[in-house]
């Protein structure tokens, strides 16, 4: 039975299994060990520390909690120190007490006095109202660029207008990224490339773990002179190629056409143009949000260099 007193304290390592089970009976996770290893890999193996989480507490018992991924923003040299806004969830006997929004409000006071200079997110349609009430800004929506397999794909692209599955189709294409980015040289691609805007750091060590969760299946082909990385998701009836790192100093549109002919019904990936062979489908992009905590001031949406691993739900 839901009491009135309920607990709002930092998550400790004990709640895992408890933060599970909500998950299980909120969002619909198996509460299997893939989801175990997945939430392991996420908020304990990230190499910026493990990810800083709340819980709200009935008489011992977990029953609402609201994690935050350790992220941070770079450029020429200076870093922004960020958290990005997943996983939360509450118990179906507890929600509309507004256990979300003191979880959050908890979590934005918190990182503020911990030096954490802003949240970003990409919140859905439902959740971005509440979002804007506490104090988030609408940056807007990056342009994605698609390409399809064949022009004659092109009107599956009307019946993938749905979330895209949370594992990975299998996909013989090119090697496993995880394996490939155990090179050094390789995984260094990453930081070697020019950037325009504020970006995630490509270090070797946020590569080889950003890629590493096998379930996850991300696959690394040659192009452009570099790496590009991808994994196969289904969207409603479609094989859509995820382009998550394009690691290339150059854009090459045949292999990008062949991965998509041999992979999917399409691809899709941002900070990808024309010369890429792609085309800009605007106003299907997720809608990037701001929460200002130690470093007052906002960006504009033009400020950040996004790639799609940075914005996709994972």
């Amino acid at each position: 039975m839901a009491s009135d007193e309920l607990t709002i304290r930092p998550s400790v390592p004990g709640d895992r299994e408890q933060v599970l089970a909500v998950a299980a009976m909120a969002l619909g996770w198996a509460d299997d060990e893939r989801d175990r290893e997945f939430f392991r890999w996420k908020h304990e193996e990230n190499p910026a520390g493990r990810s800083p989480a709340w819980v709200a507490e009935d008489g011992g018992e977990v029953v609402a909690f609201r994690t935050f991924l350790r992220w941070s923003f770079l450029r020429r040299g200076e870093t922004i120190a960020m958290g990005r806004a997943v996983d939360t969830a509450t118990h179906p006997a507890y929600q509309g007490r507004g256990l979300f929004r003191r979880l959050t409000l908890q979590a934005v006071e918190d990182l503020s006095a911990a030096g954490v200079d802003a949240i970003f997110n990409t919140p859905n349609e439902q959740s971005r109202p509440g979002y804007l009430k506490m104090g988030w800004h609408e940056l807007g929506r990056p342009t994605i660029g698609m390409r399809p397999a064949t022009l004659g794909r092109l009107p599956i692209l009307r019946q993938a207008r749905t979330a895209a599955e949370k594992w990975s189709e299998p996909c013989a294409i090119g090697e496993p990224a995880a394996q490939v980015l155990q090179d050094p040289a390789v995984a260094a691609l990453g930081a070697d490339l020019p950037v325009t805007g504020w970006s995630t750091p490509r270090s070797a060590a946020y590569l080889a773990w950003r890629y590493s969760f096998e379930p996850l299946q991300y696959r690394a082909i040659e192009a452009g002179g570099g790496l590009v990385i991808f994994r196969v998701r289904r969207r409603g009836p479609a094989r859509e190629v995820a382009i998550v790192e394009w690691l290339a100093p150059r854009p090459d549109r045949a292999a990008l056409g062949r991965l998509v002919r041999e992979a999917g019904d399409y691809a899709m990936g941002i900070g990808l143009g024309a010369t890429h062979g792609v085309l800009p489908l605007r106003h299907r992009g997720p809608i990037v949000t701001w929460r200002p905590l130690a470093r007052p001031a906002v960006p504009s949406l033009g400020d950040l260099a996004f790639s799609l691993g940075d914005l996709e739900l994972f």
